[in-house]
């Protein structure tokens, strides 16, 4: 398995900007949260805590934001969501494959809010979902997924956004 679980080096994979590629999270299955877009940075070394911003586009409302702290555990973190969706928690794990740590898993467990376990796929946002999605299917195992996991996902598009306002000329 490829579960990370050194703080330093999640803390070194995790930083930076992620695209959700696919997922079995229902929040992100709404058609109305496109192109979500996650931005992880740390908050402290030691213990190891994270601050993700998911920023993704709804057809009628523009940009919206999420913002969610992750805190080490030992061998998981637990996740909270801030804000107005402050009531959503659960854990959480990492896992990559060494093959590339330009896509990672993360597993959720299950919580009040969700009710069911879920994961989602983050990926670089320069690589191609297509390539994202042949490459996890050849290594299900070191992204964790059992066969049931990986025929749950389901892969998000990429939508072009379409602005309402006017073009400069």
């Amino acid at each position: 398995m490829a579960r990370v679980q050194d703080p330093a080096e999640l803390a070194r994979i995790l930083r930076g900007e992620w695209a959700i590629r696919a997922t079995t999270f229902p929040y992100w299955l709404s058609p109305n949260r496109r192109n979500t877009r996650v931005t992880i940075e740390t908050i402290e070394g030691s213990p190891l805590r994270l601050r993700e911003t998911y920023e993704y586009h709804r057809p009628d409302k523009g940009y919206r934001e999420l913002v969610a702290e992750l805190r080490w555990k030992g061998d998981h973190f637990a996740w909270k969501a801030l804000g107005a969706t402050k009531l959503i928690r659960t854990a959480c794990v990492v896992s990559d494959t060494p093959a590339t740590p330009d896509i990672v898993s993360v597993h959720y467990g299950r919580s009040a809010m969700v009710g069911q376990p879920a994961v989602s796929l983050l990926a670089r946002p320069h690589l191609d979902p297509d390539d994202v999605r042949a490459m996890v299917s050849r290594d299900t195992h070191s992204f964790e997924l059992s066969a049931s996991e990986f025929w749950r996902l389901q892969w998000l598009q990429v939508h072009p956004i379409v602005s309402s306002e006017p073009t400069p000329t």
